[in-house]
């Protein structure tokens, strides 16, 4: 290298003064030539003023130059000699120092380049890791948390364990006690972990293939949390996500298999550990179009919710062709974002989950043949947890009873509606600092599958067994919403709404310590009203009110990450029944959060 081979200058040139620049006879010799073309001097003239002019300049070059080695010739001989094995280091100036580093790191990294080994290209396919290292992101997170929940004294003992009454029915209640869930005994401190690791790859440069494992202590869609009780047992895996995921043409895209929630909404619609099955469709008219700052997008999806078993009834050589259970989801964005900053986001979705509202029936004997199914006994609900309206879903061929004595009537329980939701909700965002934004936003549902005027259509065998007001619980604690006199009032509801408040860090605003920084903080509240029939209750929010619907109240919150990728968090969460009878329950979280 250049600047190397100046290492064995000598020391007294390194630090000498920089001479005056020598004349230069380009001037002298371009004038003269000038007067020559102009016919002032002869050819013969010009060129002796020339020769003359270049002498003169080479006597001042020489001159110079001795001029500038007699310090050193004498610095050179006033110094002693060294001693004997001395090893003389000569002075590199800092400008020179510098060009070396420079150039040495040019040449490591043009040779790490080359090789393959520190440089993304990979030029060196022979030396390089395989392609497929760089393809693949892995990500996961730890949660911990201590969980207490908080019951009022006079919360009514009489709510039904939906999921365990049909899980373990029928039950004949004439016989057996219905299964309740705790509304009454305060949990402190109940200690839970959610750990999730996931993976993505990138497929032809356009798709990516996901998958993600997490914890959970059944195999339900809305908690991904593990008890840490037990007697020290292992923790279940469960498969949380597995799909594909590709933009055929640039706007479009689509995503097949399980995912996690893609549509804009809630935590008042969607439990945010909500995934999906199905197939999805994405249309960003804002990239089709070219439009920047303004965002217009169409989402739609199919997502089975139960394929009925095709051996329904299993007793029966008369096989049922019930219809599967689907979720048919669309949704339409606008969004803006503003010069300073601030973002709106505006959308309308409509969710109809086919298939989920129970019937009474065809009569059924029970009586001639043990453990026979009912016609529509397949229209269970899944994973039901508290809040929508409830029936029966047998009737009974009495005629069939040899035995006018015998009272049994084992029941599975249903929905007594359907569910087609309209979603809307929007938010709004404005930075504060680089780090810290507030954030605004407002959810409303509406269930257009709800008919309080039908509830009698099947007459008193489907009547309501909930969210019902009894005109004289002392004398006639079994009264009914569908009977001939003196009915019992129907209180349930199809409408819910929401609104959000938080500022801070907004990877912060549910606690996910994946992208926060050290020192960064945040503050969430929310108000939440959602009745009885508003969304199926099996989706919905696990934390608030402990699942379901039929709540109202209030959620306050902050966290604050003390390192990269850790977070502390606290919630409140209190919530009291809308209708039906007392249940009022309070719930604190303490988190910690880990992710990479």
């Amino acid at each position: 290298m250049a600047v190397i081979a100046m290492l064995g200058a000598t020391p007294a040139l390194a630090q000498q003064a920089t001479p005056a620049a020598d004349p230069s006879d380009s001037s002298m010799v371009n004038l003269v030539r000038l007067l020559v073309e102009q016919g002032v001097l002869t050819p013969e003239k010009g060129k002796a003023l020339m020769d003359q002019a270049r002498a003169e300049a080479a006597q001042v070059r020489a001159a110079t130059a001795q001029a500038a080695q007699a310090p050193v010739q004498q610095a050179s001989a006033e110094l002693p000699p060294p001693p004997a094995g001395t090893v003389r280091v000569p002075y590199v100036p800092e400008t020179v120092r510098t060009q070396i580093k420079d150039e040495l790191r040019k040449e490591v990294l043009a040779q790490a380049k080359a090789e393959g080994w520190a440089a993304p290209d990979k030029a060196a396919p022979d030396k390089a890791a395989p392609d497929w290292v760089d393809n693949i992101r892995i990500h996961g997170d730890l949660r911990f948390r201590s969980a207490s929940s908080f019951y009022a004294k006079d919360n009514s003992p009489d709510y039904i364990d939906v999921s365990e009454f049909n899980d373990t029915g029928p039950i004949d209640l004439t016989r057996q006690l219905a299964p309740r869930i705790n509304t009454t005994r305060d949990k402190r401190n109940n200690m839970e972990i959610r750990a999730r690791i996931g993976l993505e790859a990138t497929i032809a440069q356009r798709f990516t293939l996901g998958f993600q494992l997490a914890t959970g202590d059944d195999p339900g869609p809305i908690s991904t949390n593990a008890a840490l009780t037990g007697g020290f047992r292992k923790r279940d895996l469960w498969l949380q996500n597995a799909y594909v995921k590709g933009e055929l043409v640039p706007g479009f895209t689509a995503m097949l298999g399980r995912f996690d929630n893609p549509f804009r909404t809630t935590d008042l619609m969607f439990d945010p550990d909500l995934a999906l099955d199905g197939l999805y469709g994405e249309a960003n008219l804002t990239k089709i179009l070219g439009e920047d700052g303004f965002t217009v997008a169409v989402r739609g999806g199919a997502f089975p919710i139960m394929f009925e078993d095709p051996d329904f009834p299993s007793t029966s050589s008369e096989k049922r062709n019930w219809r599967d259970r689907y979720l048919f989801s669309g949704q339409l964005e606008l969004a803006k974002k503003f010069g300073n900053g601030v973002e709106a986001h505006l959308a309308g979705a409509y969710h109809d989950f086919t298939y989920l509202r129970g019937h009474v029936s065809a009569p059924c004997d029970i009586y001639s043949v043990e453990n026979v199914e009912c016609s529509t006994d397949a229209l269970r609900p899944l994973f039901a947890t508290k809040g929508n309206t409830l029936m029966f879903l047998r009737r009974f061929d009495t005629t069939a009873n040899p035995n006018p004595n015998d009272p049994r009537q084992p029941q599975y329980l249903g929905l007594k509606f359907a569910y087609r939701v309209l979603d809307l909700n929007g938010s709004v965002s404005v930075p504060i600092s680089e780090r810290v934004i507030a954030r605004l936003s407002g959810n409303y549902l509406y269930n257009l599958g709800f008919n309080p005027k039908g509830i009698c259509a099947e007459g008193p065998d489907g009547a309501p067994l909930n969210n019902v007001v009894l005109s004289d619980p002392t004398n006639n604690p079994l009264q009914g919403a569908c009977d001939a006199t003196n009915p019992a009032r129907f209180v349930g509801g199809n409408q819910g709404y929401g609104a959000y408040f938080s500022i801070g860090d907004p990877n912060l605003f549910s606690v996910n310590p994946s992208r926060a920084k050290r020192g960064a903080w945040a503050v969430n509240l929310a108000y939440k009203y959602l009745e009885s029939d508003a969304v199926p209750d099996s989706f919905t929010d696990s934390d608030f009110h402990l699942g379901g619907t039929n709540a109202r109240g209030f959620v306050v919150g902050g966290a604050w990450s003390p390192f990269d990728g850790i977070a502390l968090g606290a919630r409140w969460l209190s919530a009291n029944q809308i209708v039906d009878a007392p249940l009022a329950i309070d719930v604190l979280h303490l988190d910690l959060g880990v992710a990479f």
